[in-house]
């Protein structure tokens, strides 16, 4: 059994921990590079190999989507999940019914509508938020005259961020979930003078999560169609939960660094595993196309 890892700039520790996640349970470890991949027909995989992309570039995803074949084991629940993807996570959320802090897509530089979302959102301060991660591109903003001219900016570049509501005094949970289960759990804290937060050094924040944070987390993968991820939560003072977003792939090195949680291990059992259900599958459909055929003779 073989596991082809598309690599395009992943953190070396990401390499290394499913690496040896493969190296302890005999699985071949093939890594590919995606700016360098060959398109050749003879690459796609065959049924029985495993696949994770843990690049988030476009190169990566086109690999990913090339290498894919029937048969073949991933984190996507629907066998064509990995041709498709999700421009709205947050109000995919919502329709689903998990919590969200309140948002909108600021689509027009129009400085009224601008008011009027923010006052539907709870007021300044608010989050401007644009795509990226680690943080970059998340903006507390707490007047009228530094949001107009951010915002001004940011539509000049042809950026269309959203605002978000800013949940006052709320913690910062990082839960990864393999399937249907929480993997790993941890606090984030705020840097000093940022708002922001970050995964802390401390192994007291490694935790169990409670229920219903890990339930809604468990959700959230599902509602993408996906059976990984990292996935952010805000927890209010007042215990409500928030789903922020549901990361896929998602930087999973900090558990077993910091705690000894190993996540590699566990990713790779349940695609082990997965591959075994497709397999059992393909053959009694298999099994049964020969029974069906003989009865027509």
């Amino acid at each position: 059994m073989r596991l082809y890892y598309v690599n395009d700039d992943v953190p070396e520790v990401t390499t290394e921990q499913l690496k040896g996640a493969c190296s302890k349970r005999g699985i071949e470890f093939i890594e590919v590079y995606a700016p360098a991949f060959l398109f050749d027909p003879a690459s796609q995989l065959v049924p029985g190999d495993l696949l994770y992309r843990a690049a988030i570039s476009m190169a990566s995803m086109r690999v990913e989507q090339f290498l894919f074949a029937d048969g073949v084991s991933t984190f996507y629940a629907h066998p064509d999940g990995v041709f498709f993807g999700y421009t709205n996570a947050p109000l995919l959320f919502q329709r689903a019914g998990l919590p969200v802090p309140r948002r909108f897509a600021l689509v027009s530089p129009n400085r009224e509508l601008i008011r009027r979302h923010v006052k539907a959102v709870g007021g300044l301060p608010v989050i401007v938020k644009l795509p990226g991660s680690g943080g970059i591109g998340t903006m507390k903003v707490e007047t009228f005259p530094a949001l107009f001219s951010l915002l001004d900016l940011l539509s000049s570049q042809k950026q269309q961020p959203a605002v978000c509501a800013f949940i006052d005094q709320a913690v910062h949970w990082r839960l990864i979930v393999v399937a249907d289960r929480v993997v790993a759990c941890y606090r984030n804290i705020p840097e000093d003078d940022d708002f922001r937060t970050y995964a802390s050094s401390d192994k007291a924040d490694f935790v169990d999560p409670p229920a219903a944070m890990a339930e809604l987390a468990i959700r959230a993968v599902k509602v993408l169609g996906l059976e990984f991820g990292g996935v952010d939560i805000l927890e209010h003072p007042s215990g409500r939960n928030y789903v922020l977003e549901s990361n896929f792939p998602c930087f999973f090195g900090q558990p077993q660094i910091v705690a000894g949680i190993d996540v590699a291990g566990a990713m790779l059992d349940y695609l082990i595993a997965k591959s075994h259900r497709l397999s059992a599958t393909a053959g009694e459909t298999a099994e049964g196309g020969r029974q069906h055929g003989s009865t027509r003779r």
